[in-house]
């Protein structure tokens, strides 16, 4: 099944809770922008006297705290309701295949995928979906307020918006694809081997194989740390990645702004 096939039935179960996602999104939104309105006000106030920006950074302050807590809210009720249905959905399926559409199934699999990996749809659901629709209403209002500001502005956000929530994650999924695939079957493959271990006690001890059967575990178990390992050093290689990027990024933005505030272009208290 191609990815955007999955991806259109995951967020086809949010339509039931169409609401409680547009508050959330709303509510990270308006949090997101109070966030950033806090150093706005802080430039501000260097060209400005007066108690009211510093009465304004307050009131962002607490507004954003409010608002992320709804927002996080909202995002987990999604989830654990959501949760709950699929677990439901995928164990009424398992047993209207039973026994003969199961026969040859890895018990370990079949574990997996009702435990684990409806699990990590948690992730998918309360910190995926309105994240990225935030970020994408946040670009946009910003892309919007520096494109009234200068056109050069408007543009360098606008690629620097793509460049870090487009480009990089599409570089960086393959090889995160490969990586998730081969983990999820050898965590498959090892829950198998510890119920047919546990299973098998009394053969193993029948024909004292327990030794041989317990380097076996132990050798899946380093194959699969080994995995685990390589997952955490791309995660460290793709953050550092995407924090330089940033960095750059801004930097660019910054400079341009700096250049044309020396050309007259824009104004301070703009």
């Amino acid at each position: 099944m191609k990815p955007l096939t999955i991806l259109r039935r995951l967020i086809g179960q949010v339509r039931p809770m169409t609401g409680w996602m547009i508050l959330a999104i709303l509510l990270g939104t308006a949090g997101f922008l109070c966030a950033i309105l806090i150093p706005v006000f802080a430039g501000m106030a260097l060209f400005q006297s007066g108690t009211a920006l510093l009465w304004a950074m307050g009131v962002c302050a607490l507004l954003r705290g409010v608002l992320r807590y709804g927002e996080q809210s909202c995002n987990h009720y999604i989830a654990f309701r959501l949760l709950a249905r699929i677990r439901d959905i995928v164990f009424g399926k398992l047993r209207t295949l039973a026994p003969a559409k199961l026969e040859g199934r890895s018990r370990g699999d079949l574990i997996s995928m009702i435990t684990s990996d409806v699990e990590l749809l948690e992730v998918f659901y309360a910190h995926t979906i309105s994240p990225v629709a935030i970020a994408v209403l946040v670009s946009l209002i910003f892309v919007i307020w520096q494109s009234s500001l200068s056109w050069l502005l408007g543009l360098l956000s606008l690629l620097s918006y793509l460049c870090v929530g487009v480009l990089l994650p599409w570089l960086q999924t393959r090889r995160a694809a490969v990586l998730g695939k081969a983990y999820r079957r050898k965590s498959g493959d090892l829950t198998a081997a510890v119920l047919e271990t546990i299973r098998g006690q009394k053969e193993l001890r029948q024909f004292s194989a327990i030794d041989s059967r317990l380097k076996q575990l132990e050798a899946r178990t380093e194959e699969l740390a080994r995995t685990e390992e390589e997952l955490k050093s791309m995660q460290g290689s793709t953050q550092a990645c995407t924090g330089l990027a940033v960095i750059l990024c801004s930097s660019a933005v910054l400079a341009a702004a700096g250049w044309l505030l020396g050309q007259g272009r824009i104004l301070p208290e703009d």
